[in-house]
């Protein structure tokens, strides 16, 4: 007889599939296992749907990963967690997991994903998992997993991973575990790479997240005046979304740096590796200048260097690294692209268009939104003027918002190949990137579609020389996206639609 839950009992009977032993006995949702981490929503106390992540899950996967440390030799892994409310029995589950195939688990606790980074150098760690959402709203969840310092899984790491997890065959072991703090050692360790050529009055926005209190720590300890709003650790980000490349997420930043004639203002993502600045006038800069900015100085010291950037970054990053002397290279978005990318160039910086910044000369070679914050710092003391000088003086380009259009996460990668077939009929670029997605350079200006790959959507920027081929672009995008039932016609970070409707028009 099969015995189905009477879907008026909140509590399903055992054996009904909806139960502790039978989740326990599955494998994670396959939709967690992302491009570069797993991801995914969080079930909720009476939550049944197979597609969320559980404790169980976490437990299956910290055993996954147990399994591959072992098969590669690998004894110890260090595991920390960010400040939402159900991280903690994430990691919790996590390192059960890892324990019961004979890991030795150094616990960080509460710490942002560069600090388990930088464990895996100052604790001489082979393995390291983050147990974080990153950007991504309340209700998500996350694993930055590591076998190696300054590198983490990439897709063919992942794919193991959930071969391993679906397989269910583990290894087995009794594991030890310790706790270990780096949080001083950490903030210290940032002063000393960028200490303060002059002080600066810095507004620290740290969106209630675990970022906020460390830089702001790492701001004042390297000798700046800090300027601190948002710091309270509150899971359930009353003050705005924890991403900074979300502008509305960065009106009270702005509004702090112009009340308090502050030089400089920061902000940080959930888990500390994405970093969004405003000039002195509290406008929003963006990340690909802030690129540009640091490139520019790396290669002042170390001439010749290959500087590394994604597809989403504005024509100006090549501009300004040629003209310093560099060799530019365009690669894919992610930050465990980015870094197996670094290694397999040599390169010592490289940077993307969402905050992630990549320093392998002042600092460890990983993405650290607080370090770079503090090199911008130093570059902007050093300078004679502000940071929107500085800006001003980059090459000019009329740049959109990365904006997403809301798309399956099962339907996205198909509908960026038909939404590109559709651009190439429209269109006549004169270079077609696939490195990531498709990216269409033309003599004025470049549009870009590509699957996100950490949220259900599609990823859409444009770029021209002035404002009017800026909203051509634009125009040319919403022509061969908007006809797609399965992309949301509103997207997120949109400011160039009401432009481009009142001034109407075709494509570019």
């Amino acid at each position: 007889m099969e015995i189905t839950p009477d879907p008026s009992w909140p509590h399903p009977l055992p054996g009904s599939g909806h139960d502790a032993v039978s989740h326990l006995r599955a494998t994670p949702p396959a939709s967690i296992f992302r491009a570069y981490d797993v991801r995914g929503e969080v079930a909720g106390p009476m939550d049944v749907d197979a597609s969320l992540l559980t404790t169980f899950g976490a437990n299956v996967l910290g055993r996954a990963f147990g399994t591959a440390l072992e098969r590669q030799g690998i004894a110890t892994v260090a595991v920390g967690h960010d400040s939402r409310a159900y991280a903690p029995g994430l990691a919790g589950a996590l390192i059960e997991g890892l324990l019961s195939t004979g890991r030795e688990v150094v616990v960080l606790g509460l710490a942002t994903t560069p600090m388990v980074y930088f464990a895996q150098h100052h604790l001489e760690v082979a393995a390291a998992v983050a147990v974080t959402a990153s950007h991504n709203p309340n209700g998500w969840a996350g694993f930055k997993l590591s076998t190696a310092p300054s590198t983490t899984l990439g897709p063919d790491g992942i794919a193991e991973l959930r071969e391993l997890a679906d397989a269910g065959t583990f290894a087995r072991g009794r594991g030890t575990y310790v706790e270990r703090s780096v949080t001083d050692d950490y903030i210290q360790d940032l002063a000393a790479r960028s200490p303060a050529p002059a002080p600066l009055k810095v507004v620290v926005d740290g969106g209630n997240g675990v970022a906020g209190p460390i830089a702001a720590a790492s701001f004042a300890a390297a000798g700046h005046e800090v300027v601190p709003i948002n710091l309270e650790l509150d899971w359930r980000f009353p003050a705005h979304e924890p991403d900074p490349e979300v502008l509305a997420a960065r009106r009270q930043l702005a509004a702090a740096v112009e009340a308090h004639g502050a030089d400089l203002g920061v902000a940080f993502d959930g888990d500390g590796d994405r970093l969004g600045v405003s000039d002195e006038r509290g406008e929003t800069v963006y990340a690909d200048r802030l690129v540009a900015l640091l490139a520019r100085d790396v290669l002042a010291r170390h001439p010749g260097s290959t500087i590394l950037y994604d597809v989403k970054c504005s024509r100006l990053v090549g501009d300004v690294v040629r003209a310093a002397g560099g060799h530019p290279v365009m690669g894919r978005t992610g930050h465990s692209h980015i870094k197996q990318q670094m290694q397999a160039l040599g390169a010592p910086f490289a940077g993307e268009r969402s905050g992630h910044i990549f320093d392998g000369v002042d600092h460890l070679g990983f993405d650290d939104a607080v370090h770079a914050g503090l090199r911008l710092a130093a570059v902007l003391a050093r300078a004679d003027g502000s940071l929107s000088a500085l800006v001003y003086a980059l090459p000019a380009y009329r740049s959109s918002p990365t904006m997403q259009a809301p798309c399956p996460d099962a339907a996205k990668d198909a509908a960026v190949e038909r939404i590109a077939e559709r651009l190439l009929r429209l269109a006549d670029p004169e270079e077609v990137v696939r490195v990531d997605g498709i990216r269409l350079e033309f003599a004025d200006g470049w549009l870009l579609v590509r699957a996100s790959s950490n949220m259900p959507g599609l990823v859409v920027l444009c770029e021209a020389k002035d404002e009017a081929g800026l909203l051509g672009y634009y125009r040319l995008l919403r022509a061969a996206i908007d006809p797609h039932a399965e992309v949301g016609g509103t997207w997120l970070n949109d400011t160039l639609a009401e432009a481009a409707a009142a001034t109407g028009g075709g494509g570019a």
